[in-house]
């Protein structure tokens, strides 16, 4: 999938990794919005492997607009990753259940900082049709120049729609709540 316009240079945004080794990967990857290739398994309620660059589902809010239920993100998905660069395991245990293992370049980079990779994953439950609950979790070395420093996040939602009218005037509410923590340390910083 390609982008272009505002996108081509929104999405590469603050990536810092692209300064490390000998490509241009903020250039490389301007216009490719998703670029991968992965399997899929019928078993269970499917299971689906893909590696490459894909849009990462952070929080409650998509990439991708007409997934979601609200038109602006909240001021916190600014400090959740838009995508990844590296391998996604979607395993569905049940139409309501997704487990989602992740193992990255980093957060929110195209390059890798360190020779670590980065891992975590979103736990999406969605009891009905009115309740999204989702848990997601990263921990990697992610720091430009100081590969001792590790960093962990997590991203927890819950959206609930309380409120669903077609026709009326107002047709739709619903309120969330989210809880973000997170901390680096190692490499001359610490938790506390």
């Amino acid at each position: 999938m390609t982008q272009f316009g505002m996108y081509s240079s929104a999405t590469p945004r603050n990536d810092a990794s692209a300064a490390r080794g000998q490509w241009s990967l903020d250039t490389a990857y301007r216009y490719i919005s998703e670029a991968s290739g992965g399997y899929h398994w019928d078993t269970l309620n499917g299971i689906n492997v893909d590696a490459g660059i894909f849009m990462s589902y952070i929080g409650h809010w998509s990439f991708y607009q007409f997934d979601n239920w609200t038109y602006q993100p909240s001021y916190v998905s600014s400090n959740t990753p838009w995508y990844f660069n590296g391998v996604r395991i979607q395993i569905f245990p049940s139409e309501k259940l997704k487990i989602e293992p992740w193992i990255v370049n980093g957060w929110q980079s195209y390059g890798r900082f360190t020779n670590s990779p980065g891992v975590g994953g979103q736990v999406r439950y969605t009891p009905n049709g009115n309740v999204i609950i989702i848990a997601n979790n990263y921990f990697g070395k992610d720091t430009l120049g100081n590969p001792d420093r590790k960093r962990f996040h997590t991203d927890d939602s819950i959206q609930v729609k309380y409120y669903d009218r077609p026709g009326s005037t107002i047709s739709k509410a619903a309120f969330t709540f989210t809880f973000d923590a997170g901390c680096e340390f190692g490499g001359g910083v610490t938790c506390h």
